[in-house]
């Protein structure tokens, strides 16, 4: 009863802090929580990637087997790593050179220049495409040479976006897709999902949906096709104006890209732009970020120039929405009459409560006497908060009456009472938590190493680390919801979470021997 009890004032507080916010789409919701998972697949594209270098280290190994096994690595890095790419493609277009294979060396120069042309290195691309002899090109690379000059002029096309150029390097893109589509097998999904882009050209909508979404359900979430078949499908519900599919199809394609590893990727980027536009600053913060980091990563500098663009207007106005959290902090009115109404319905619930325990008589007599405690504690909180904002309205109109108010904008605009109302919380969060499990710090640092346990100082109660599993041990485990709670940033609670974790005895079971503290 009292651990219910508390949890509701608790939950209550951390719910203040908290804005309102309207319906996610679920695809938005599943992609917050792959952006949390992505290193899972990450570490399997190393691991595809480790295993082929390992078979480059064989004895005996032929410079046929050299070059096949150069390629695989190079196309697995192409839209990861462009720079290991490219390493990988250099050291076959010297394999090639060294065997005088005219179809190995035209191969390679195809795949160095998309992967300089990823890299923004577009002069060094262009020098290699005009080495190329297209007249003598073997059929078997028609496909990737059309694939290269397609993707080189639709890189072009977007590095000078808004210029007349533009549109000349769109128009060289489209007339080598044309080609490319005319070499492919007829119902190929290339063939098919170019068909959907003239048909989005056409402004044939209704074609280019019905192709787009039975593509989606053909091929696996976790391939590129996936990704670029939800990218354009998005972009056509954008242009006809229809949002919620728009975020929905954007948020797929994202998805897709998490799973296929593709860091040179535009999806999060445009989703980081809806969502501020719409006024989901937190998450296109959040998308921005990890954009950044997909580009950088993948040394995509198209990418990265273009979200450097963007991210300082999301910065800015997430920084502005971090400052009206913390305004709401002087609306204590609100806080002392809904914990008044919340203390009430508490007491219904644990009432409740202890009428389906089976407990002994001294077991229920103490967990009254907790309950009488604590709700004559935050009575008294609410009490003391009540006087403190009459007392603080007083001060207002005296200093307004009287003229002073350029003192009172000093006043407001000073963080100290903030700071001092947030520590007297702190200390009452300690005092009430510690008094539900006196011996919680000495039975927390039996879970760490010797050498690693915490030593408080006089006057502290609990301090920071400890502080955010106390709120683990009463089932607040969402780290977002300790930071909103604690008033730090989410990328603080992870840092606290797992710099304790690393000083456990068993880091794999602490938080789970956290949780039977005091049973």
């Amino acid at each position: 009863m009292k651990k219910i009890l508390f949890i509701l004032l608790v939950l209550h507080i951390n719910t203040f802090f908290t804005h309102g916010k309207s319906d996610v789409l679920p695809e938005l919701i599943r992609l917050d929580k792959m952006l949390e998972e992505q290193d899972v697949y990450v570490k399997q594209k190393e691991a595809r990637i480790n295993g082929i270098k390992k078979k480059l280290q064989s004895h005996n190994i032929s410079l046929e087997r050299t070059y096949s096994l150069n390629k695989q690595i190079g196309e697995e890095y192409q839209l990861y790593r462009s720079d290991s790419a490219a390493h990988y493609f250099q050291e076959n277009l010297k394999i090639a050179t060294k065997r005088g294979n005219i179809l190995w060396v035209d191969e390679t120069k195809l795949n160095l220049i998309i992967t300089f042309s990823i890299t923004g290195m577009y002069k060094e691309a262009s020098e290699i495409m005009q080495s190329i002899d297209r007249a003598t090109l073997p059929k078997s690379l028609r496909p990737l040479y059309y694939r290269c000059q397609q993707k080189t002029n639709h890189y072009l096309s977007l590095y000078v976006h808004r210029s007349p150029y533009s549109e000349k390097y769109t128009q060289i893109e489209y007339e080598y897709q044309d080609s490319l589509m005319s070499i492919l097998p007829p119902n190929s999904l290339e063939v098919r999902k170019g068909e959907a882009a003239k048909a989005q050209t056409r402004r044939d909508y209704n074609k280019a949906q019905e192709i787009l979404s039975q593509i989606l359900k053909e091929v696996p979430e976790s391939t590129h096709m996936y990704g670029k078949a939800a990218f354009t499908l998005a972009s056509i519900y954008e242009e006809q104006g229809v949002k919620d599919k728009y975020t929905k199809y954007m948020a797929l394609s994202a998805i897709s890209d998490i799973q296929a590893v593709i860091k040179e990727n535009a999806a999060l980027q445009n989703l980081a732009l809806t969502l501020y536009k719409q006024g989901d600053i937190k998450r296109a913060y959040k998308y921005i970020k990890y954009s950044l980091e997909d580009a950088i990563l993948c040394n995509a500098n198209l990418r990265t120039i273009k979200i450097s663009h963007i991210l300082p207007v999301i910065d800015a106005a997430y920084r502005l929405e971090e400052k009206k959290q913390k305004e709401l902090m002087l609306t204590f009115t609100i806080v002392a009459s809904t914990l008044s109404l919340l203390l009430i319905i508490a007491i219904f619930l644990a009432y409740k409560q202890m009428r389906k325990l089976s407990v002994t008589k001294k077991k229920l007599i103490q967990a009254n006497l907790i309950k009488e405690e604590y709700i004559r504690h935050f009575l008294d909180l609410c009490s003391v908060y009540i006087g403190k904002l009459h007392s603080f309205r007083r001060t207002v109109n005296r200093k307004i009456t009287a003229g002073q108010t350029d003192e009172l904008l000093k006043m407001t605009k000073s963080s100290d009472m903030a700071e001092a109302e947030q520590k007297e919380f702190y200390t009452n969060f300690d005092m009430a938590f510690l008094h539900i499990y006196p011996n919680f710090v000495q039975e927390f640092n039996k879970l760490l190493q010797p050498e690693e346990i915490f030593v408080l100082k006089p006057d502290e109660l609990l301090n920071n680390e400890l502080r955010i599993f106390a709120l683990i041990r009463l089932g607040i485990d969402d780290s977002s919801k300790i930071a909103n709670f604690l008033h730090y940033s989410i990328n603080t609670i992870y840092t606290y979470r797992n710099k304790v974790k690393n000083k456990a005895i068993n880091r794999d079971k602490f938080e789970l021997e956290v949780l039977k503290i005091g049973l």
